[in-house]
């Protein structure tokens, strides 16, 4: 009898230790994915400081975003069922096939109800910087892209990042001149995986931004949304608003 309760003793001691052993791993997964996911967004942070700077760069040599932005399309919708329909504008910047290792532009898209029947908005093209290299990183193939060092010290300033810009939607179609807005969208990847499958975190941002007018210059009227996606409107400058 001593021996079966001890036996049985044994047991429940091993039971309880397997239950702390799964619980104590458990809360150790859950500490590194709550890290790597506090990595990735702060790395996708870091991604759209390092795209605004790209479009300084654009600015200044060209005045605008424009030669950043992708095409402007005259309709956002796309035929139903059509993942790549005529939503996804004619781009000769672009890379191609974004189901090809390496290629980006054009890959996510969303359904926006609020910009008219079938509205796809895709995310955009992958931001280039002035010299053409893309500010991208791709699991499929981590050494295609291109990781920016703008303070020159010889190490990155983001890694595992890709950003895409696009163009807002106004009403059903993509805002064109003055080329001043644009959408940023930046996906982080902590750590960054040597290939799809590999553990890792994934933090999206995205921030829309317009480019300040120049004060030396006048402005005959000032664009601005009414409520950020449906609806363009023009409001006239009175002459004691300059400069507010």
């Amino acid at each position: 009898m001593a021996l079966v309760l001890a036996l049985l003793l044994v047991a429940a001691l091993a039971g309880i230790g397997a239950v702390v052993l799964v619980l104590v791993g458990a809360d150790g997964a859950t500490a590194r994915n709550q890290a790597w996911t506090a990595r990735a967004a702060a790395r996708a942070e870091a991604g759209l400081e390092v795209a605004k700077a790209l479009l300084a760069a654009h600015v200044e040599q060209h005045g605008s975003f424009e030669k950043a932005l992708p095409p402007v399309r005259p309709s956002i919708g796309a035929p139903r069922g059509d993942a790549r329909g005529r939503a996804r504008p004619p781009d000769g910047a672009a890379c191609g096939d974004p189901a090809a290792p390496g290629c980006r532009d054009y890959e996510v898209f969303r359904d926006e109800p609020m910009a008219g029947s079938n509205a796809r908005v895709y995310v955009g093209r992958v931001l280039r910087d002035v010299g053409g290299r893309p500010l991208l990183f791709d699991p499929r193939a981590p050494a295609a892209g291109w990781a920016p060092d703008l303070d020159g010290d010889g190490v990155p300033d983001v890694a595992g990042v890709t950003v895409w810009i696009r163009r807002p939607v106004v009403g059903a179609r993509d805002a064109g001149a003055p080329h001043d807005r644009a959408v940023l969208t930046a996906e982080a990847r902590y750590p960054p995986p040597h290939g799809p499958e590999e553990p890792h975190a994934v933090s999206r941002l995205e921030m829309t931004l317009r480019l300040a007018p120049r004060p030396s210059e006048p402005e005959a009227a000032d664009l601005d949304y009414s409520d950020g996606l449906t609806t363009w409107v023009q409001r006239r400058l009175r002459p004691g608003d300059r400069g507010e």
